[in-house]
């Protein structure tokens, strides 16, 4: 099966900057969860932008509130950024994109 997506890590400022390409379907929720822990792993704030995803399902939302929630308890921030089109509609329906949007303030 060709893989239908891609990703780059890049350390900005000291925080991750995880940025996804093209389709996210099932095939992509376990390769991204080990890209999303390897990000939490290495910084206090991580961004997954997501300006160039075309298309994300179920199992792919599972792996980023998978991700939040791992990052919580590390004491990591993450949060999804840029989502557009059918990626920001799917975030918005299921609700979760208040809480995957916005970095934890740290209070």
């Amino acid at each position: 099966m060709e893989q239908t997506w891609q990703s780059e890590t890049t350390v900005r400022d000291g925080n991750v900057v995880v940025t996804l390409f093209g389709e996210l379907d099932i095939a992509a929720a376990s390769p991204l969860g080990d890209v999303l822990q390897a990000a939490i792993a290495r910084a206090p704030r991580v961004q997954v932008d997501l300006a160039r995803v075309s298309f994300i399902d179920s199992t792919v939302l599972s792996a980023f509130v998978n991700a939040h929630g791992r990052a919580t308890d590390r004491g990591v921030s993450l949060a999804l950024v840029n989502p557009t089109g059918h990626v920001r509609r799917v975030l918005a329906m299921t609700g979760i994109l208040p809480t995957l949007s916005t970095p934890e303030s740290g209070d």
